[in-house]
């Protein structure tokens, strides 16, 4: 009996596009720009992740997890907890706590999270809400 090879549909492209031909220096900004236009595709935020893993720019990789939770909210709990035990070793201990915390609820992208490089999903805001006596005194 021959066994058939399922690819699950959230993998699957409209185009056959692939960002692979390009120069090393080029393709961070190119998939970038390309998961600014459809931030719903899994396998850019696979390839740009996976180009992350031994960039010398503090917080690539984590910001690249980021913001595929954040593109999957509260679906794939299981591709996101193989993602995090993939690279939880290329993480801080904090990093990976977060994230951890975050495998079933997701990640809002208006979510307070520090140390974010390049995201494309999450404002990253940090601080603290303004109230009437802050704004005051400004």
């Amino acid at each position: 009996m021959k066994e058939e090879i399922y690819i699950d549909p959230a993998f699957l492209r409209k185009s056959n596009y692939s960002y692979v031909n390009y120069q090393e220096a080029e393709l961070s900004s190119v998939l970038c720009f390309a998961l600014a236009r459809n931030n719903s595709d899994l396998i850019l935020h696979q390839q740009r992740i996976e180009h992350n893993i031994n960039s010398t720019q503090k917080n690539v990789l984590f910001t690249a997890i980021v913001d595929l939770f954040t593109a999957l909210g509260h679906k794939g709990d299981k591709y996101k907890s193989r993602m995090l035990n993939k690279y939880r070793k290329k993480l801080t201990s904090q990093q990976t706590v977060f994230l951890t915390k975050s495998l079933a609820k997701g990640i809002d992208k208006n979510q307070v999270v520090k140390d974010l490089n390049q995201s494309l999903l999450n404002f990253g805001n940090i601080g603290k809400l303004l109230t009437a006596d802050v704004v005051r005194k400004l």
